[in-house]
């Protein structure tokens, strides 16, 4: 079962900064990126190919004004310029290759304009409060196939250039610091986000066949608000730093794949057909341990944390985790000192497995194997854990420049952690439902089945 997932991001970028004086700076950047992702399977005679990519073409200019000494104003614009690919699929059995029709891309504009203000009410109470009006566009040229019933009925074609759909949302904010004395602070925040690109995974396949899909006249821009509560404090003259943070979010107009679709699904229809939306939710705890003085070094962050969606067209409307859902994670560094040119670091990191969709059961009907799945993101797969090792050199530093060797050793102990998870079988299928039908057992017209590695006869699930 070969398996290649190619991928890479080429990007470039051009930045000019400018102060006017000592109060006004202006930093202006234009970026270009090119994101592709591939994965190609092979089984027998069989292949098949999921390509996805974004390319993007993004220029903002950002301002940072301190008029007063308990003001510092953050101002800008920004502008992207998309080109989505959410799927392409190729698939040939020997020299027979099938048609999957024109490759589906889809354009769109996205901007933005903020306003944010730092204010420093007094010596121990400060405010961030801003706010960031956000829009997208989709435009042409785009081929949109009518349906109902699930058969198109019609097609619509846009031209380049014209608009399809239009959005644009508000998108406020508002942090509070306060200074409790000179070891500790406590800080509250809320945060209305809109996301015009989303994510969709196929929950029954858990090949990385993540694909990212913007926003249409059917899919509305993602809406996150999210509640934060925070206390922080140090120790041993600001030695250790310690903090503790809760957080809840509300998300609205999330995206799934329905029930059974495949990349397939997409030959002469819309991605946005394919798709069912819904709502979700997200809470838990981060905890943080930093020390920040001395030769030795390093931090400890711990997040509890729960992620859950419902739809109404999926799990029989019930709420269920979603799939990057991580109930633990745990990052930890130390950095320890060894003399004036030498420098050793640890990095472990560790968290919860990717929760999947899985056949609970399995049946032999026509000479076919048929999955029944289980609930939606029931199983999770293995937990994800490695440790780094690096030391450092180095070999010359002045006040201008500094020089250094690093020299590095990723995942130490060689864990194998799970990309993702394939089905198999072993045994003659024909033999087993054959033999199933000899002994006159009630699996006449529907057998539930597994075939044992040794013997390919044929086991009750």
């Amino acid at each position: 079962f070969p398996v290649t997932i190619p991928y890479g991001n080429a990007t470039a970028s051009l930045r000019w900064n400018h102060v006017f004086n000592s109060r006004l700076f202006m930093n202006t950047s234009l970026v270009f990126t090119d994101y592709n992702f591939e994965v190609n399977l092979g089984q027998s005679d069989f292949n098949f190919g999921l390509y996805s990519g974004i390319r993007d073409y993004n220029g903002k200019i950002d301002f940072s004004w301190q008029p007063d000494i308990r003001n510092h104003v953050r101002f800008g614009v920004n502008y992207t310029y998309h080109r989505f690919t959410p799927n392409n699929a190729t698939a040939e059995a020997g020299d027979v290759e099938f048609d999957f029709g024109k490759v589906e891309r889809i354009y769109g504009n996205e901007f933005a304009v903020y306003l944010s203000d730092d204010f420093d009410v007094s010596d121990k109470f400060k405010i961030n409060a801003g706010v960031r009006v956000s829009g997208f566009q989709q435009i042409g040229p785009f081929e949109r196939f009518v349906k109902e019933d699930d058969r198109v009925v019609d097609t619509i074609a846009y031209s380049r250039g014209q608009n399809i759909q239009f959005y644009v949302r508000p998108e406020p904010r508002l942090a509070m610091n306060y200074i409790i004395n000179a070891k500790s602070s406590i800080k509250a925040g809320v945060t209305m986000n809109y996301q015009y690109l989303q994510i969709a995974n196929l929950a029954t396949v858990s090949l990385p066949t993540d694909l990212w899909i913007p926003s249409s006249e059917k899919i509305k821009p993602q809406r996150g608000i999210q509640y934060s509560l925070g206390y922080f404090r140090n120790f041993k003259d600001n030695t250790w730093e310690t903090s503790v943070e809760l957080y809840y979010k509300d998300m609205r107009n999330l995206v799934e794949f329905k029930d059974g679709v495949m990349p397939s699904n997409t030959v002469n229809d819309n991605i946005d057909n394919l798709l069912t939306f819904g709502r979700g939710w997200a809470y838990g705890a981060e905890f943080f341990v930093r020390k920040s003085v001395g030769k030795t070094t390093g931090w400890l962050g711990y997040t509890l944390s729960w992620t859950q969606r419902q739809f109404d067209d999926i799990n029989g409307g019930k709420p269920f985790f979603a799939r990057y859902d991580r109930r633990h994670d745990v990052q930890f560094t130390l950095t320890q000192e060894l003399s004036k040119k030498w420098t050793f670091s640890i990095i472990w990191v560790y968290s919860t497995g990717a929760a999947l969709t899985v056949p609970v059961a399995r049946y032999f009907i026509e000479g076919r194997v048929i999955n029944e799945f289980g609930e939606r993101n029931s199983y999770r797969m293995e937990p994800y854990h490695r440790m780094d090792l690096s030391l450092t050199y180095v070999h010359k530093k002045t006040d201008k420049w500094m020089s250094s060797w690093n020299f590095s050793v990723y995942n130490v102990y060689s864990r194998q952690n799970p990309y993702f998870i394939y089905f198999d079988t072993d045994g003659d299928l024909f033999k087993a439902a054959a033999g199933i039908q000899a002994a006159g057992a009630r699996y006449s017209q529907v057998a539930s089945y597994r075939t044992c590695g040794d013997c390919g006869c044929a086991c009750d699930v």
